[in-house]
Protein backbone atom coordinates (compact mmCIF):
# COMPACT_ATOMS: atom_id res chain seq x y z
CA UNK A 1 0.00 0.00 0.00
CA UNK A 2 1.15 3.29 -0.84
CA UNK A 3 1.69 6.03 1.91
CA UNK A 4 1.52 9.54 0.46
CA UNK A 5 4.20 10.96 2.52
CA UNK A 6 6.66 8.21 1.32
CA UNK A 7 5.52 7.89 -2.81
CA UNK A 8 8.42 8.80 -4.52
CA UNK A 9 9.74 8.65 -8.25
CA UNK A 10 13.45 7.77 -8.30
CA UNK A 11 15.61 7.92 -11.50
CA UNK A 12 15.02 3.86 -11.97
CA UNK A 13 11.35 4.20 -12.08
CA UNK A 14 11.64 6.40 -15.71
CA UNK A 15 14.65 4.13 -16.79
CA UNK A 16 17.67 6.49 -15.56
CA UNK A 17 20.76 5.26 -13.80
CA UNK A 18 20.78 5.80 -9.97
CA UNK A 19 20.93 9.69 -9.10
CA UNK A 20 20.54 10.54 -12.63
CA UNK A 21 18.67 14.23 -11.93
CA UNK A 22 14.48 13.24 -13.19
CA UNK A 23 14.09 15.63 -16.19
CA UNK A 24 10.58 16.65 -14.61
CA UNK A 25 9.07 17.82 -11.08
CA UNK A 26 7.22 15.40 -8.83
CA UNK A 27 4.62 16.85 -6.33
CA UNK A 28 3.07 13.73 -4.60
CA UNK A 29 -0.37 13.79 -3.32
CA UNK A 30 -1.02 14.51 0.52
CA UNK A 31 -3.04 11.66 0.69
CA UNK A 32 -3.37 8.67 -2.17
CA UNK A 33 -6.47 8.99 -4.62
CA UNK A 34 -7.17 7.46 -8.02
CA UNK A 35 -5.77 11.04 -10.03
CA UNK A 36 -2.55 12.26 -11.50
CA UNK A 37 -2.18 15.29 -13.15
CA UNK A 38 -0.16 15.73 -16.04
CA UNK A 39 1.34 19.24 -16.66
CA UNK A 40 3.91 18.39 -20.16
CA UNK A 41 4.27 21.89 -21.69
CA UNK A 42 4.93 24.56 -18.51
CA UNK A 43 8.85 23.70 -18.80
CA UNK A 44 10.82 26.53 -19.60
CA UNK A 45 14.40 25.52 -19.08
CA UNK A 46 16.65 24.61 -21.81
CA UNK A 47 19.74 21.89 -20.73
CA UNK A 48 22.67 23.54 -20.23
CA UNK A 49 24.75 20.39 -21.88
CA UNK A 50 22.38 20.48 -25.34
CA UNK A 51 23.96 19.72 -28.46
CA UNK A 52 22.07 22.90 -29.69
CA UNK A 53 22.00 26.58 -28.05
CA UNK A 54 18.72 27.67 -26.51
CA UNK A 55 16.42 28.57 -29.36
CA UNK A 56 16.16 32.99 -29.23
CA UNK A 57 12.73 32.88 -28.88
CA UNK A 58 10.14 33.78 -25.52
CA UNK A 59 9.92 30.02 -24.48
CA UNK A 60 6.47 31.42 -22.27
CA UNK A 61 4.71 32.08 -25.77
CA UNK A 62 5.73 28.62 -26.57
CA UNK A 63 4.80 27.14 -23.37
CA UNK A 64 1.10 26.58 -21.50
CA UNK A 65 2.81 29.49 -19.08
CA UNK A 66 1.80 29.16 -15.75
CA UNK A 67 -1.07 26.58 -15.92
CA UNK A 68 0.23 24.73 -13.21
CA UNK A 69 -0.62 27.54 -10.67
CA UNK A 70 -4.23 27.10 -11.35
CA UNK A 71 -4.16 23.17 -10.01
CA UNK A 72 -2.00 24.81 -6.75
CA UNK A 73 -4.33 22.58 -4.15
CA UNK A 74 -4.39 20.04 -6.81
CA UNK A 75 -2.09 17.97 -3.96
CA UNK A 76 -4.01 18.43 -0.82
CA UNK A 77 -7.03 17.26 -2.65
CA UNK A 78 -5.25 14.28 -3.26
CA UNK A 79 -3.99 14.48 -6.83
CA UNK A 80 -0.48 13.27 -7.66
CA UNK A 81 1.25 15.66 -10.49
CA UNK A 82 3.90 15.49 -12.78
CA UNK A 83 4.89 18.67 -14.68
CA UNK A 84 7.65 19.37 -17.06
CA UNK A 85 11.02 21.18 -16.33
CA UNK A 86 12.00 21.67 -19.72
CA UNK A 87 10.61 23.28 -22.99
CA UNK A 88 8.42 22.05 -25.81
CA UNK A 89 11.22 23.51 -27.79
CA UNK A 90 13.48 20.86 -26.65
CA UNK A 91 10.82 17.82 -26.93
CA UNK A 92 6.89 17.94 -26.90
CA UNK A 93 5.81 15.49 -24.36
CA UNK A 94 2.34 15.45 -26.17
CA UNK A 95 3.04 14.25 -29.54
CA UNK A 96 3.90 10.57 -30.64
CA UNK A 97 7.71 9.41 -30.42
CA UNK A 98 7.71 9.13 -33.64
CA UNK A 99 5.93 12.36 -34.90
CA UNK A 100 8.35 13.83 -36.58
CA UNK A 101 9.14 15.51 -39.84
CA UNK A 102 11.96 13.76 -42.61
CA UNK A 103 13.03 17.29 -42.60
CA UNK A 104 13.88 17.48 -38.77
CA UNK A 105 15.51 14.42 -38.84
CA UNK A 106 16.57 12.86 -42.17
CA UNK A 107 17.84 9.85 -41.05
CA UNK A 108 14.97 8.59 -38.96
CA UNK A 109 14.09 5.13 -40.48
CA UNK A 110 10.61 5.27 -39.84
CA UNK A 111 8.79 8.89 -38.95
CA UNK A 112 5.32 9.31 -38.96
CA UNK A 113 4.78 12.95 -38.79
CA UNK A 114 0.69 13.85 -38.01
CA UNK A 115 -0.40 16.32 -40.24
CA UNK A 116 -2.57 18.05 -37.77
CA UNK A 117 -5.03 19.56 -40.35
CA UNK A 118 -7.20 20.96 -37.70
CA UNK A 119 -4.46 23.38 -36.53
CA UNK A 120 -3.59 24.89 -39.78
CA UNK A 121 0.05 25.42 -41.68
CA UNK A 122 1.33 27.17 -38.61
CA UNK A 123 1.76 23.57 -36.84
CA UNK A 124 4.21 22.07 -39.52
CA UNK A 125 7.06 20.56 -38.19
CA UNK A 126 5.76 20.38 -34.68
CA UNK A 127 5.78 17.29 -34.09
CA UNK A 128 7.31 15.68 -30.97
CA UNK A 129 10.37 17.97 -31.67
CA UNK A 130 9.80 21.23 -33.40
CA UNK A 131 11.11 22.95 -36.14
CA UNK A 132 9.38 26.45 -35.96
CA UNK A 133 8.30 28.01 -32.57
CA UNK A 134 4.94 30.41 -32.52
CA UNK A 135 5.06 32.35 -34.93
CA UNK A 136 6.40 30.39 -37.19
CA UNK A 137 9.73 31.37 -36.07
CA UNK A 138 12.91 28.72 -37.31
CA UNK A 139 14.82 27.34 -34.37
CA UNK A 140 16.74 24.63 -35.71
CA UNK A 141 20.09 25.68 -37.91
CA UNK A 142 20.51 22.33 -39.19
CA UNK A 143 18.46 19.28 -39.10
CA UNK A 144 18.72 16.73 -36.34
CA UNK A 145 20.76 13.50 -36.61
CA UNK A 146 18.74 10.44 -35.56
CA UNK A 147 21.11 10.09 -32.31
CA UNK A 148 20.42 13.55 -31.24
CA UNK A 149 17.01 13.23 -31.67
CA UNK A 150 17.56 9.90 -29.89
CA UNK A 151 18.88 11.43 -26.88
CA UNK A 152 15.98 14.03 -26.70
CA UNK A 153 13.84 10.86 -26.33
CA UNK A 154 15.72 8.86 -23.84
CA UNK A 155 16.69 11.56 -21.57
CA UNK A 156 13.32 13.76 -21.50
CA UNK A 157 10.40 11.95 -23.54
CA UNK A 158 10.71 8.72 -21.84
CA UNK A 159 11.26 9.29 -18.51
CA UNK A 160 8.04 11.73 -18.38
CA UNK A 161 5.73 8.90 -19.75
CA UNK A 162 7.40 6.08 -17.64
CA UNK A 163 6.50 8.31 -14.86
CA UNK A 164 3.19 8.64 -15.45
CA UNK A 165 2.45 4.69 -16.12
CA UNK A 166 4.31 4.13 -12.86
CA UNK A 167 1.82 6.45 -10.70
CA UNK A 168 -1.12 4.94 -13.04
CA UNK A 169 -0.01 1.71 -12.37
CA UNK A 170 0.01 2.17 -8.69
CA UNK A 171 -3.00 3.17 -8.64
CA UNK A 172 -4.71 0.75 -10.77
CA UNK A 173 -3.18 -1.87 -8.11
CA UNK A 174 -4.55 -0.28 -5.64
CA UNK A 175 -8.19 1.33 -6.25
CA UNK A 176 -8.91 -0.83 -9.34
CA UNK A 177 -9.30 1.78 -11.86
CA UNK A 178 -6.50 5.41 -11.83
CA UNK A 179 -7.20 8.63 -14.08
CA UNK A 180 -5.04 11.31 -16.04
CA UNK A 181 -5.92 14.53 -16.32
CA UNK A 182 -3.63 16.15 -18.70
CA UNK A 183 -3.94 20.27 -18.15
CA UNK A 184 -3.28 22.34 -20.73
CA UNK A 185 -3.82 26.52 -21.79
CA UNK A 186 -4.76 27.36 -24.67
CA UNK A 187 -4.48 30.95 -27.06
CA UNK A 188 -7.24 33.21 -26.38
CA UNK A 189 -8.28 32.99 -29.98
CA UNK A 190 -9.80 29.67 -29.61
CA UNK A 191 -13.19 29.46 -28.97
CA UNK A 192 -14.34 28.71 -25.72
CA UNK A 193 -13.35 28.98 -21.91
CA UNK A 194 -12.86 25.76 -21.42
CA UNK A 195 -12.08 22.50 -23.58
CA UNK A 196 -12.92 19.10 -21.96
CA UNK A 197 -11.05 16.49 -24.34
CA UNK A 198 -11.68 12.77 -24.16
CA UNK A 199 -10.69 12.03 -27.53
CA UNK A 200 -13.98 11.50 -29.01
CA UNK A 201 -15.01 9.18 -25.73
CA UNK A 202 -12.60 7.05 -26.22
CA UNK A 203 -10.05 7.69 -23.59
CA UNK A 204 -12.46 7.47 -20.54
CA UNK A 205 -15.56 5.68 -19.52
CA UNK A 206 -19.04 7.89 -20.44
CA UNK A 207 -19.89 8.35 -16.99
CA UNK A 208 -16.41 9.51 -16.02
CA UNK A 209 -16.80 12.39 -19.11
CA UNK A 210 -20.04 13.59 -17.64
CA UNK A 211 -18.83 13.80 -14.55
CA UNK A 212 -16.03 15.95 -15.58
CA UNK A 213 -18.63 18.26 -17.51
CA UNK A 214 -21.09 18.67 -15.00
CA UNK A 215 -17.91 19.79 -12.37
CA UNK A 216 -16.73 22.11 -15.25
CA UNK A 217 -19.95 23.64 -16.08
CA UNK A 218 -21.35 23.87 -12.14
CA UNK A 219 -21.12 27.77 -10.92
CA UNK A 220 -20.22 28.40 -7.52
CA UNK A 221 -21.96 31.92 -7.35
CA UNK A 222 -24.55 31.15 -9.91
CA UNK A 223 -23.78 33.84 -11.78
CA UNK A 224 -20.42 33.67 -13.55
CA UNK A 225 -20.59 31.42 -16.63
CA UNK A 226 -17.41 30.08 -18.48
CA UNK A 227 -18.27 28.39 -21.65
CA UNK A 228 -17.33 24.91 -22.02
CA UNK A 229 -16.65 22.25 -24.91
CA UNK A 230 -16.54 18.75 -25.38
CA UNK A 231 -13.80 17.75 -27.87
CA UNK A 232 -13.86 20.66 -30.04
CA UNK A 233 -11.44 21.94 -31.18
CA UNK A 234 -8.69 19.87 -29.09
CA UNK A 235 -9.84 16.52 -28.29
CA UNK A 236 -6.83 15.48 -26.93
CA UNK A 237 -2.85 14.21 -27.57
CA UNK A 238 -0.54 11.37 -27.36
CA UNK A 239 -0.85 11.21 -24.03
CA UNK A 240 -4.68 11.30 -23.54
CA UNK A 241 -4.58 8.56 -26.24
CA UNK A 242 -2.06 6.36 -24.90
CA UNK A 243 -2.67 6.56 -21.95
CA UNK A 244 -6.50 6.25 -22.04
CA UNK A 245 -7.18 2.57 -21.77
CA UNK A 246 -10.84 2.70 -20.29
CA UNK A 247 -11.85 -1.26 -20.65
CA UNK A 248 -8.24 -1.75 -18.10
CA UNK A 249 -9.38 0.57 -15.78
CA UNK A 250 -7.49 3.93 -16.70
CA UNK A 251 -8.85 6.70 -17.72
CA UNK A 252 -7.28 9.97 -19.36
CA UNK A 253 -9.12 13.27 -19.91
CA UNK A 254 -7.81 16.47 -21.62
CA UNK A 255 -8.64 20.37 -20.13
CA UNK A 256 -7.35 23.25 -21.95
CA UNK A 257 -7.76 26.48 -20.27
CA UNK A 258 -8.58 29.43 -22.17
CA UNK A 259 -5.15 31.87 -20.94
CA UNK A 260 -7.42 35.34 -21.04
CA UNK A 261 -8.90 34.09 -17.65
CA UNK A 262 -5.65 33.88 -16.00
CA UNK A 263 -2.89 35.89 -17.50
CA UNK A 264 -1.87 38.76 -19.60
CA UNK A 265 -1.13 37.06 -22.99
CA UNK A 266 0.23 40.36 -24.32
CA UNK A 267 3.41 40.82 -21.21
CA UNK A 268 3.22 36.57 -20.53
CA UNK A 269 2.32 37.58 -17.26
CA UNK A 270 -0.46 36.18 -14.69
CA UNK A 271 -2.98 38.12 -12.98
CA UNK A 272 -1.84 39.18 -9.82
CA UNK A 273 -5.06 37.59 -8.26
CA UNK A 274 -3.79 34.18 -9.72
CA UNK A 275 0.02 34.37 -8.17
CA UNK A 276 -1.72 35.46 -4.30
CA UNK A 277 -3.90 32.50 -4.49
CA UNK A 278 -0.84 30.35 -5.42
CA UNK A 279 1.10 31.70 -2.79
CA UNK A 280 -1.41 30.48 0.03
CA UNK A 281 -3.11 27.41 -1.57
CA UNK A 282 -1.34 25.33 1.01
CA UNK A 283 -3.39 27.55 4.12
CA UNK A 284 -6.32 29.90 3.31
CA UNK A 285 -6.42 31.02 -0.42
CA UNK A 286 -7.29 34.41 -1.32
CA UNK A 287 -10.18 34.49 -3.43
CA UNK A 288 -9.51 36.30 -6.73
CA UNK A 289 -11.27 39.38 -6.95
CA UNK A 290 -11.68 39.09 -11.01
CA UNK A 291 -15.39 36.78 -11.19
CA UNK A 292 -14.23 35.05 -14.12
CA UNK A 293 -10.73 34.41 -12.70
CA UNK A 294 -12.55 33.08 -9.65
CA UNK A 295 -14.93 31.29 -11.61
CA UNK A 296 -12.02 29.24 -13.15
CA UNK A 297 -10.40 28.67 -10.19
CA UNK A 298 -13.59 27.35 -9.17
CA UNK A 299 -14.34 25.19 -12.24
CA UNK A 300 -10.63 23.53 -12.49
CA UNK A 301 -10.82 22.74 -8.22
CA UNK A 302 -14.22 20.94 -8.44
CA UNK A 303 -13.09 19.23 -11.28
CA UNK A 304 -10.26 17.74 -9.26
CA UNK A 305 -11.94 17.14 -6.73
CA UNK A 306 -14.34 15.22 -8.65
CA UNK A 307 -11.79 13.23 -10.50
CA UNK A 308 -9.99 12.57 -7.29
CA UNK A 309 -13.34 10.78 -5.30
CA UNK A 310 -14.53 9.29 -8.64
CA UNK A 311 -15.19 5.84 -7.33
CA UNK A 312 -17.82 2.93 -8.04
CA UNK A 313 -20.35 3.51 -10.52
CA UNK A 314 -19.26 5.20 -13.20
CA UNK A 315 -17.42 2.40 -15.35
CA UNK A 316 -14.43 2.96 -13.61
CA UNK A 317 -12.87 -0.69 -13.38
CA UNK A 318 -11.31 -2.89 -16.21
CA UNK A 319 -13.78 -5.55 -17.98
CA UNK A 320 -12.03 -8.39 -16.37
CA UNK A 321 -12.16 -6.85 -13.10
CA UNK A 322 -16.18 -6.13 -13.35
CA UNK A 323 -17.14 -9.71 -14.44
Amino acid sequence: MIEPALEQLTAEDVGHTTGTPLPFRFIPAQHITPLVISLPHVGLAWPNDATRARPAVEFARNADYEVHLLYSRATALGAAVVRAEYSRLLVDLNRAPDDVSPEIVPDHPAPRPDRRGWCGPQAKNRGVVWGNAVGNIPILDRPLSYAEFAQRLGRYYLPYHRALAVLLARRRARFGHAILLDAHSMPSSVPGDLILGTYEGGACSPALQQRALAALRASADGRTTLSVRLNDPYRGGELVRSFGRPEAGQHALQLEVNRALYMDEARSAVWPELAAFASTAGAAPIRPSRPRLAALIDRVESLVRALASAQTGLGLTSESAAR
